[in-house]
């Protein structure tokens, strides 16, 4: 959906490709500090501290050698007090920052060695730092290493919930398009035990155990499903033992939603189809909302052909109509693009345009991987039963679709490389207006420059005398010749 009309005239304007709404302004100084004050940075300078606090307790050191370590450890506060503040200063919540409990003890921490000056406020404690106070100091490194440790294991249990939150799902479809969920894993291998019924299975969310299981009940080996690669490998077809696996990639267009992503891209969430005898099998990492849409398409399946070879196309066709819904919408994109005025596009335009570019390319590639494929499969090479003359030609027609989509596809490249042309030549020419404009500028005042520095000269017995409106007039009329000079030549029009 296009974004509501707002009272920002930039982003009823701007296509969706080239808006980003500024969420949290503070995101790239966050984004650098975290970068310079990494944990690893931060461990390092705790480690060190160590024993430059210890070491002179066991160890009787010169004096020059006790300023060296002291100016070190004065060195490494200051730099924890950076952190400390650059952090708290870039917080997307400043104040959720502040009363976060590791933070509060960096806070105590950092503060703990400027209690040595309080006899300056005449506090009446002793002048020279205590053990106690030195030793304080030790803990820097303890709360680095403990909120470090923290933080990744919040971030593991958040993964873990993640996991979790989305087991497993096998569903089973007859040839009457009668649905059976959830199914377990044994239940699924005693489906695939009776090869006499034809039957499409479907799992989502499979894990990497879960590809294990699969291997397992299959009898392939688990390397032959790229299980590592299913969401970025082009689509294609391998055969193993008697089965045949196609790699398909569905997607959906994403548009920038802040600083962090802004750029156009299109999602991708592989699948794999497995297809032996009288079973197909469709496997995907994530959630794919195809079966509802597949099963209406397999309703109106009456002809010629087995269940299974009918749910395959339908497959094929599901993924050609997600391919010609993003060509649409980047289509119109790209006109909405071209439409809009030079000044309203944002500096990072040419880049944000690349990103397009790229991401167009790589759905062409996918494209004709995928008429390859089809190509591959109306030759009767899947292991499938019930391929006859009429399905054949009802894939082929799938095959001429993803051909006219790749051409589609690649016009889809053309205008965008054109729209590229179009901004680069008229950045250049009002590059090289600004030049003449300047060249004008320091042509024309070349005159009374050169004039003034004669004039400023100390010549002896000049031949000729001239008054101040005589040099007035004649640098005038120089300088009018020049301009209208430059006039004629063009280099002074809009």
């Amino acid at each position: 959906m296009r974004p509501k009309p707002s009272e920002d005239g930039n982003r009823n304007r701007l296509p969706r490709s080239l808006y980003t709404q500024q969420r949290d302004p503070r995101s790239a100084l966050r984004e650098r500090v975290n970068s310079v004050f990494s944990d690893k940075f931060m461990i390092f300078l705790s480690l060190i501290l160590i024993p430059i606090i210890i070491v002179p307790f066991l160890v009787e050191l010169p004096s020059d050698a006790l300023k060296f370590l002291e100016l070190c450890d004065l060195i490494i506060l200051l730099l924890f007090i950076a952190e400390y503040t650059l952090k708290l200063y870039a917080a997307q919540d400043r104040w959720s920052h502040f009363k976060s409990a590791w933070h509060i003890v960096d806070l105590i921490i950092i503060a703990l060695p400027f209690m040595q000056y309080l006899p300056l406020i005449d506090l009446g404690i002793t002048g020279s730092p205590s053990l106690l106070l030195r030793l304080l100091r030790i803990p820097r490194a303890l709360a680095v290493g403990g909120r470090v440790i923290a933080s990744r294991r919040n971030n593991e249990i958040a993964s873990q919930d993640e996991q979790a939150e989305h087991p497993t799902l096998i569903r089973q479809v007859d040839s009457n398009l009668n649905i059976t969920q959830p199914l377990s894993w044994d239940d699924m291998k005693n489906h695939l035990a009776d090869a006499k019924c034809p039957e499409w299975l479907d799992i989502q969310y499979i894990s990497s155990e879960g590809f294990d299981q699969l291997s397992s009940i299959l009898g392939i080996p688990q390397p032959h499903f790229k299980s590592n690669l299913v969401d970025e490998i082009y689509p294609h077809i391998d055969y193993v033992q008697k089965a045949s696996f196609i790699f398909l990639q569905s997607g959906k267009v994403s548009y920038p939603t802040d600083d962090t992503s802004k750029f156009l891209t299109i999602s991708r969430s592989g699948i794999i189809v497995i297809c032996n005898g009288k079973k197909i099998i469709t496997v995907s990492r994530h959630s794919t909302d195809m079966m509802s849409n597949i099963l209406e398409t397999l309703k109106q399946k009456t002809g010629d052909g087995s269940f299974v070879i009918h749910a395959l196309y339908s497959i094929l066709d599901h993924m050609l109509l997600e391919y010609r819904s993003i060509l649409s919408e980047i289509e119109l994109e790209v006109i909405e693009i071209g439409n809009t005025e030079r000044s309203k596009l944002p500096k990072d335009f040419l880049e944000r345009i690349y990103q397009m570019d790229k991401e167009v390319s790589r759905l062409v590639s996918n494209l004709l991987h995928f008429k390859d494929m089809l190509s591959i499969i109306t030759s009767r090479k899947v292991t499938l039963d019930g391929f006859n003359k009429n399905i054949e030609e009802e894939f082929r027609l799938l095959e001429e679709t993803a051909g006219y989509l790749n051409e589609i596809a690649h016009d889809t490249i053309e205008n965008l490389r054109s729209i590229i042309d179009l901004y680069i030549n008229q950045t250049s020419f009002e590059a090289n207006r600004i030049l003449k404009i300047l060249a004008v500028i320091t042509a024309i005042s070349v005159i009374p420059s050169a004039v003034s520095g004669i004039l400023g000269t100390n010549l002896l017995d000049v031949p000729y005398g001239a008054t101040l409106w005589q040099l007035t007039f004649l640098i005038t009329i120089s300088m009018s010749f020049v301009a209208y000079t430059f006039v004629k030549l063009g280099w002074l029009k809009s």
